[in-house]
Protein backbone atom coordinates (compact mmCIF):
# COMPACT_ATOMS: atom_id res chain seq x y z
CA UNK A 1 0.00 0.00 0.00
CA UNK A 2 1.32 3.36 -0.73
CA UNK A 3 0.99 6.14 1.34
CA UNK A 4 -1.73 7.97 -0.73
CA UNK A 5 -4.15 4.70 -0.25
CA UNK A 6 -3.07 4.59 3.44
CA UNK A 7 -4.28 7.90 3.25
CA UNK A 8 -7.41 7.17 2.18
CA UNK A 9 -7.79 4.71 4.93
CA UNK A 10 -7.46 7.29 7.69
CA UNK A 11 -10.63 8.81 7.64
CA UNK A 12 -11.97 6.00 8.76
CA UNK A 13 -10.31 6.35 12.46
CA UNK A 14 -12.38 9.23 12.61
CA UNK A 15 -15.73 7.72 11.81
CA UNK A 16 -14.94 5.38 14.28
CA UNK A 17 -14.25 7.25 16.83
CA UNK A 18 -17.31 8.20 19.32
CA UNK A 19 -19.75 11.18 18.69
CA UNK A 20 -18.27 12.87 21.43
CA UNK A 21 -14.65 12.23 22.07
CA UNK A 22 -12.80 15.23 22.25
CA UNK A 23 -11.62 17.20 25.52
CA UNK A 24 -13.61 20.02 26.22
CA UNK A 25 -11.01 22.88 26.49
CA UNK A 26 -10.87 23.06 22.69
CA UNK A 27 -12.92 25.79 20.95
CA UNK A 28 -15.47 24.69 18.21
CA UNK A 29 -17.84 27.06 15.63
CA UNK A 30 -20.98 25.83 15.81
CA UNK A 31 -23.01 27.20 12.44
CA UNK A 32 -26.21 26.49 11.60
CA UNK A 33 -27.51 25.87 15.63
CA UNK A 34 -30.40 22.76 16.18
CA UNK A 35 -33.58 24.03 16.54
CA UNK A 36 -35.30 24.34 19.67
CA UNK A 37 -37.23 26.86 21.94
CA UNK A 38 -35.97 28.75 24.87
CA UNK A 39 -35.79 26.77 27.96
CA UNK A 40 -37.93 27.92 30.95
CA UNK A 41 -36.30 30.94 33.17
CA UNK A 42 -35.55 28.25 35.68
CA UNK A 43 -32.87 26.84 33.69
CA UNK A 44 -31.59 30.87 32.63
CA UNK A 45 -30.16 30.03 36.22
CA UNK A 46 -26.53 27.74 37.25
CA UNK A 47 -27.73 24.39 37.25
CA UNK A 48 -26.15 22.17 39.77
CA UNK A 49 -24.06 19.08 37.54
CA UNK A 50 -24.70 15.61 39.36
CA UNK A 51 -21.53 13.83 40.43
CA UNK A 52 -19.91 11.15 38.56
CA UNK A 53 -18.45 7.79 40.40
CA UNK A 54 -16.27 5.78 37.95
CA UNK A 55 -15.66 1.93 38.87
CA UNK A 56 -13.91 -0.85 37.38
CA UNK A 57 -16.68 -4.07 37.06
CA UNK A 58 -15.69 -7.38 36.40
CA UNK A 59 -17.74 -9.15 34.41
CA UNK A 60 -17.45 -12.96 32.41
CA UNK A 61 -16.20 -11.54 29.20
CA UNK A 62 -13.79 -8.52 30.63
CA UNK A 63 -13.43 -5.76 33.01
CA UNK A 64 -14.83 -2.74 32.31
CA UNK A 65 -14.36 1.03 33.40
CA UNK A 66 -17.35 2.58 33.90
CA UNK A 67 -18.76 6.14 34.77
CA UNK A 68 -22.17 6.41 36.54
CA UNK A 69 -24.38 9.41 37.48
CA UNK A 70 -28.15 9.75 38.41
CA UNK A 71 -30.88 7.96 39.29
CA UNK A 72 -33.87 6.59 37.78
CA UNK A 73 -34.58 4.08 34.88
CA UNK A 74 -30.83 2.54 33.97
CA UNK A 75 -29.32 4.09 30.70
CA UNK A 76 -26.74 2.46 29.07
CA UNK A 77 -24.29 4.39 26.76
CA UNK A 78 -22.51 2.67 24.22
CA UNK A 79 -19.82 4.04 23.07
CA UNK A 80 -16.97 3.81 19.90
CA UNK A 81 -12.91 3.35 19.33
CA UNK A 82 -11.25 6.04 21.53
CA UNK A 83 -13.63 6.89 24.03
CA UNK A 84 -12.45 7.92 27.70
CA UNK A 85 -14.98 8.06 30.29
CA UNK A 86 -13.62 11.94 31.06
CA UNK A 87 -14.76 13.47 27.59
CA UNK A 88 -18.01 11.96 28.30
CA UNK A 89 -18.90 14.10 31.15
CA UNK A 90 -20.81 16.47 30.51
CA UNK A 91 -23.22 13.72 27.96
CA UNK A 92 -23.69 11.53 30.99
CA UNK A 93 -23.89 14.31 33.34
CA UNK A 94 -27.03 15.72 30.70
CA UNK A 95 -28.55 12.30 30.55
CA UNK A 96 -28.65 11.95 34.44
CA UNK A 97 -31.05 14.54 34.61
CA UNK A 98 -33.89 11.82 33.12
CA UNK A 99 -32.19 8.26 34.12
CA UNK A 100 -29.66 6.93 35.98
CA UNK A 101 -26.07 6.64 33.12
CA UNK A 102 -24.15 4.17 32.42
CA UNK A 103 -20.90 4.88 30.19
CA UNK A 104 -18.33 2.39 29.57
CA UNK A 105 -14.58 2.26 27.40
CA UNK A 106 -14.74 0.14 25.25
CA UNK A 107 -12.78 -3.24 25.85
CA UNK A 108 -9.32 -3.52 24.84
CA UNK A 109 -9.54 0.36 25.51
CA UNK A 110 -8.66 2.78 28.49
CA UNK A 111 -8.88 0.64 31.32
CA UNK A 112 -11.33 -1.59 30.10
CA UNK A 113 -9.61 -4.49 29.39
CA UNK A 114 -9.63 -6.91 25.97
CA UNK A 115 -12.10 -10.18 25.33
CA UNK A 116 -9.93 -13.12 25.99
CA UNK A 117 -10.82 -14.01 21.99
CA UNK A 118 -10.71 -11.80 19.29
CA UNK A 119 -12.87 -8.21 19.64
CA UNK A 120 -16.33 -8.18 18.22
CA UNK A 121 -19.00 -6.30 18.25
CA UNK A 122 -21.45 -9.44 19.08
CA UNK A 123 -18.74 -9.56 22.45
CA UNK A 124 -19.85 -6.45 23.13
CA UNK A 125 -23.61 -6.71 22.98
CA UNK A 126 -23.33 -9.83 25.18
CA UNK A 127 -21.10 -7.78 27.67
CA UNK A 128 -23.86 -4.86 27.82
CA UNK A 129 -26.34 -8.08 28.61
CA UNK A 130 -23.64 -8.74 31.48
CA UNK A 131 -23.47 -5.49 32.74
CA UNK A 132 -26.97 -4.87 32.80
CA UNK A 133 -27.21 -8.70 34.48
CA UNK A 134 -24.80 -6.96 37.32
CA UNK A 135 -26.35 -3.97 37.45
CA UNK A 136 -29.61 -6.11 38.27
CA UNK A 137 -31.43 -3.76 35.48
CA UNK A 138 -34.01 -6.44 33.97
CA UNK A 139 -34.88 -3.42 31.53
CA UNK A 140 -33.27 -0.49 30.75
CA UNK A 141 -32.41 2.26 27.87
CA UNK A 142 -29.83 2.43 25.79
CA UNK A 143 -27.79 5.02 23.57
CA UNK A 144 -25.32 4.66 21.07
CA UNK A 145 -23.22 7.36 18.88
CA UNK A 146 -21.49 6.99 15.40
CA UNK A 147 -20.21 3.27 15.24
CA UNK A 148 -21.72 2.96 18.22
CA UNK A 149 -24.47 2.78 16.16
CA UNK A 150 -23.76 -0.61 15.23
CA UNK A 151 -23.14 -1.97 18.47
CA UNK A 152 -26.48 0.02 20.18
CA UNK A 153 -28.65 -2.31 17.09
CA UNK A 154 -26.54 -5.25 17.63
CA UNK A 155 -27.37 -4.56 21.33
CA UNK A 156 -30.99 -4.15 20.52
CA UNK A 157 -31.35 -7.41 18.35
CA UNK A 158 -29.94 -9.50 21.35
CA UNK A 159 -31.79 -7.58 24.12
CA UNK A 160 -34.68 -5.77 22.79
CA UNK A 161 -37.64 -7.37 25.00
CA UNK A 162 -35.36 -5.67 28.14
CA UNK A 163 -35.13 -1.97 26.12
CA UNK A 164 -37.34 0.12 27.09
CA UNK A 165 -36.08 3.30 24.74
CA UNK A 166 -33.36 3.90 22.24
CA UNK A 167 -31.23 6.90 21.42
CA UNK A 168 -29.09 6.75 18.49
CA UNK A 169 -26.67 9.88 17.78
CA UNK A 170 -25.08 10.07 14.01
CA UNK A 171 -25.23 6.64 14.09
CA UNK A 172 -23.50 4.28 11.44
CA UNK A 173 -26.17 1.55 11.12
CA UNK A 174 -25.55 0.59 7.00
CA UNK A 175 -22.65 0.95 4.82
CA UNK A 176 -24.81 2.14 2.11
CA UNK A 177 -24.81 5.48 4.63
CA UNK A 178 -20.68 5.91 4.36
CA UNK A 179 -19.99 8.33 2.28
CA UNK A 180 -17.16 6.98 0.53
CA UNK A 181 -15.78 6.68 -3.09
CA UNK A 182 -15.28 3.05 -4.45
CA UNK A 183 -11.50 3.53 -4.45
CA UNK A 184 -11.44 4.66 -0.70
CA UNK A 185 -13.70 1.62 0.52
CA UNK A 186 -11.39 -1.08 -1.41
CA UNK A 187 -8.39 0.80 0.02
CA UNK A 188 -10.32 0.70 3.32
CA UNK A 189 -10.83 -3.14 2.93
CA UNK A 190 -7.27 -3.72 2.47
CA UNK A 191 -6.32 -1.65 5.36
CA UNK A 192 -8.66 -3.55 7.94
CA UNK A 193 -7.29 -6.58 6.46
CA UNK A 194 -3.51 -5.60 6.83
CA UNK A 195 -4.36 -3.89 10.69
CA UNK A 196 -4.99 -7.75 11.63
CA UNK A 197 -1.38 -8.43 10.93
CA UNK A 198 1.46 -8.16 13.31
CA UNK A 199 4.02 -6.60 10.54
CA UNK A 200 1.58 -3.91 9.98
CA UNK A 201 1.06 -3.14 13.78
CA UNK A 202 5.11 -2.84 14.73
CA UNK A 203 4.90 -0.39 11.78
CA UNK A 204 2.22 1.66 13.17
CA UNK A 205 3.48 1.35 16.70
CA UNK A 206 6.72 2.11 15.22
CA UNK A 207 4.97 5.78 13.30
CA UNK A 208 3.28 6.90 16.16
CA UNK A 209 6.25 7.11 18.05
CA UNK A 210 8.32 9.34 16.00
CA UNK A 211 7.11 13.03 16.10
CA UNK A 212 7.50 13.75 12.11
CA UNK A 213 5.50 10.42 11.38
CA UNK A 214 3.02 11.48 13.71
CA UNK A 215 2.70 14.83 12.32
CA UNK A 216 2.04 14.02 8.92
CA UNK A 217 -0.47 10.93 9.89
CA UNK A 218 -1.75 13.73 11.56
CA UNK A 219 -2.20 16.09 8.69
CA UNK A 220 -3.44 13.26 6.70
CA UNK A 221 -6.20 12.48 8.75
CA UNK A 222 -7.24 16.26 9.24
CA UNK A 223 -7.46 16.92 5.05
CA UNK A 224 -8.73 13.46 4.11
CA UNK A 225 -11.24 12.40 7.08
CA UNK A 226 -12.34 16.07 7.19
CA UNK A 227 -11.73 16.16 10.72
CA UNK A 228 -11.34 19.67 12.62
CA UNK A 229 -8.49 21.08 13.55
CA UNK A 230 -9.23 21.49 17.35
CA UNK A 231 -9.72 17.69 17.98
CA UNK A 232 -6.05 16.59 19.49
CA UNK A 233 -5.34 13.83 16.95
CA UNK A 234 -1.68 14.11 18.04
CA UNK A 235 -2.63 12.77 21.91
CA UNK A 236 -5.05 10.00 20.73
CA UNK A 237 -2.68 8.67 18.20
CA UNK A 238 0.04 8.97 20.10
CA UNK A 239 -1.50 6.25 22.94
CA UNK A 240 -3.11 4.11 20.44
CA UNK A 241 -2.03 0.45 21.70
CA UNK A 242 -2.24 -3.24 20.14
CA UNK A 243 -5.86 -3.81 21.34
CA UNK A 244 -7.09 -0.47 20.49
CA UNK A 245 -6.18 -1.55 16.83
CA UNK A 246 -8.39 -4.57 17.47
CA UNK A 247 -10.71 -2.85 17.84
CA UNK A 248 -10.69 -0.30 15.08
CA UNK A 249 -9.58 -3.15 12.93
CA UNK A 250 -13.26 -4.92 13.91
CA UNK A 251 -15.36 -1.52 13.34
CA UNK A 252 -13.56 -1.07 10.13
CA UNK A 253 -14.75 -4.28 8.32
CA UNK A 254 -18.45 -3.81 10.60
CA UNK A 255 -18.89 -0.37 8.76
CA UNK A 256 -17.73 -1.37 5.22
CA UNK A 257 -20.35 -4.61 5.70
CA UNK A 258 -22.97 -3.97 8.23
CA UNK A 259 -26.39 -5.02 6.93
CA UNK A 260 -29.17 -5.78 9.73
CA UNK A 261 -32.01 -7.91 8.95
CA UNK A 262 -35.62 -6.58 9.24
CA UNK A 263 -37.39 -7.83 11.34
CA UNK A 264 -40.96 -9.06 10.43
CA UNK A 265 -42.92 -6.42 12.02
CA UNK A 266 -40.90 -3.41 13.01
CA UNK A 267 -40.00 -2.97 16.93
CA UNK A 268 -42.55 -0.71 19.01
CA UNK A 269 -39.86 0.70 20.98
CA UNK A 270 -39.61 4.62 20.97
CA UNK A 271 -36.27 5.40 19.07
CA UNK A 272 -34.82 9.16 19.89
CA UNK A 273 -32.83 9.90 16.08
CA UNK A 274 -30.35 13.09 15.65
CA UNK A 275 -28.50 13.52 13.01
CA UNK A 276 -26.77 16.83 11.34
CA UNK A 277 -28.39 16.85 7.47
CA UNK A 278 -24.81 17.82 6.37
CA UNK A 279 -22.89 15.30 7.99
CA UNK A 280 -19.87 14.64 5.74
CA UNK A 281 -19.29 11.06 6.74
CA UNK A 282 -22.68 9.31 6.50
CA UNK A 283 -25.95 10.24 4.75
CA UNK A 284 -29.08 10.95 7.38
CA UNK A 285 -31.55 10.19 4.50
CA UNK A 286 -29.92 6.97 4.15
CA UNK A 287 -29.32 6.73 8.42
CA UNK A 288 -33.00 7.54 8.48
CA UNK A 289 -34.51 4.79 6.08
CA UNK A 290 -32.92 2.62 7.70
CA UNK A 291 -33.90 3.00 11.22
CA UNK A 292 -37.96 3.77 9.50
CA UNK A 293 -37.09 -0.26 8.56
CA UNK A 294 -36.76 -1.36 12.37
CA UNK A 295 -38.71 1.15 14.40
CA UNK A 296 -42.08 2.22 14.20
CA UNK A 297 -42.00 5.14 16.47
CA UNK A 298 -39.37 7.29 15.83
CA UNK A 299 -38.56 11.04 17.49
CA UNK A 300 -36.38 12.49 14.68
CA UNK A 301 -34.15 15.63 15.15
CA UNK A 302 -32.47 17.51 12.34
CA UNK A 303 -29.38 19.14 12.88
CA UNK A 304 -27.76 21.01 10.86
CA UNK A 305 -23.80 21.27 11.87
CA UNK A 306 -21.06 21.29 9.15
CA UNK A 307 -19.19 17.95 11.23
CA UNK A 308 -19.95 14.82 11.83
CA UNK A 309 -18.12 14.93 15.14
CA UNK A 310 -17.59 18.27 17.08
CA UNK A 311 -14.27 19.58 17.34
CA UNK A 312 -14.94 19.59 21.01
CA UNK A 313 -17.77 17.97 23.60
CA UNK A 314 -20.79 20.03 23.76
CA UNK A 315 -20.84 21.51 27.76
CA UNK A 316 -23.70 20.70 29.95
CA UNK A 317 -25.28 24.25 28.95
CA UNK A 318 -25.10 23.74 25.44
CA UNK A 319 -26.54 20.24 25.37
CA UNK A 320 -29.54 21.41 27.79
CA UNK A 321 -30.08 24.43 25.25
CA UNK A 322 -30.10 22.61 21.91
CA UNK A 323 -31.06 19.35 23.24
CA UNK A 324 -33.16 19.14 27.01
CA UNK A 325 -36.52 19.87 25.19
CA UNK A 326 -36.60 17.34 22.40
CA UNK A 327 -34.93 14.77 25.00
CA UNK A 328 -37.72 16.05 27.52
CA UNK A 329 -40.55 15.16 25.45
CA UNK A 330 -39.20 12.40 24.24
CA UNK A 331 -39.72 10.92 27.65
CA UNK A 332 -43.11 9.40 29.14
CA UNK A 333 -44.85 12.24 30.56
CA UNK A 334 -43.66 10.52 34.21
CA UNK A 335 -40.48 11.07 33.77
CA UNK A 336 -39.86 14.26 32.46
CA UNK A 337 -38.29 17.43 33.62
CA UNK A 338 -40.13 20.25 34.92
CA UNK A 339 -37.39 22.79 34.01
CA UNK A 340 -37.41 22.13 30.18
Amino acid sequence: MNLYGFAYTVNFLALAASFWLMPASSRATRAHPPPGRPLKEKLSQPQALLACKTYLVNLPLCTLHVMEAGTGSPLIMVPATISELENWTSMVQFMSQWFRVYFFELPGHGRSTPFAQKFSTELVAETVAQFADHIGAERFNLMGFSFGGILAMKTFQLLHDRIERVVFIAPCLTRRAVQMSPIQRNVSRLFSRLLGTPAFRAFLIQARKNGLSRSLLVNMIRSIGKVEKAIPLDEKISKMGPTTMDVIACELHDILTSEFSRPPVKYQTPCYFAMSIYDPLLDFQTTLDELRCHFENINTVELKFPFHQPPRSFTFDELNRDFGPTVNHFMPAESRNPLF
